[in-house]
């Protein structure tokens, strides 16, 4: 059984109209368009994650050293209020 030639081949119904078909075009592109802007988004995101990641480590070098130096002032007070 030999099938005919356009029953085998696919082909648009003429009932589905042009405005659809550019709405799904439209749509296809918004998320095409969508997906390249969050890529390049997080790309930016991860750099500045890397530039800054050293600064973060100084930056919580520093707090301890305040802390401890809070710590220190406030043992001194201390001396000095017991004498």
């Amino acid at each position: 059984m030999e099938e005919d030639f356009a029953t085998r081949h696919w082909h648009l119904d003429k009932r589905v109209p042009v405005a659809l078909i550019f709405a799904m075009l439209v749509q296809t592109a918004g998320v095409v368009w969508w997906g390249a802007t969050t890529s390049e988004r997080l790309s930016n995101l991860e750099r500045r994650v890397e530039s800054t990641s050293p600064q973060a480590d100084r930056l919580t070098r520093v707090e301890v050293k305040l802390d401890n130096i809070a710590d220190a002032i406030a043992d001194i007070k201390q001396t000095i209020r017991n004498k």
